[in-house]
């Protein structure tokens, strides 16, 4: 899956980006940071700064999820995602 282009992005609303994100973590083809990226700048519109404090989470390590550089805890990684209304879970890897 490759990541369309910024304009792209932009264009989606708020539905098709939640269900692009969804989709592509799912099926293993976008990181989870790649994910949280999008979900920043194109649902939420703010930067990691701003994003963060809303998220009561460093912009420092809101950086490294967004890089998938870190070990995050599990509260940590749905504290953020709660503001879309998601959270992370499981899934089979085999049917």
């Amino acid at each position: 899956m490759m990541i369309p282009a910024a304009q792209q992005l932009k264009a989606m609303s708020r539905t098709e980006l939640l269900s692009f994100v969804e989709r592509g973590v799912f099926a293993g083809e976008l990181s989870l940071g790649a994910a949280l990226k999008i979900l920043r700048k194109y649902v939420a519109g703010l930067n990691q700064a701003d994003f963060a404090e809303l998220c009561g989470v460093s912009r420092r390590t809101l950086a490294a999820l967004e890089s998938d550089e870190g070990n995050p805890t599990l509260q940590t990684v749905n504290q953020v995602l709660k503001l879309f209304g998601l959270k992370l879970g499981l899934a089979r890897l085999y049917p």
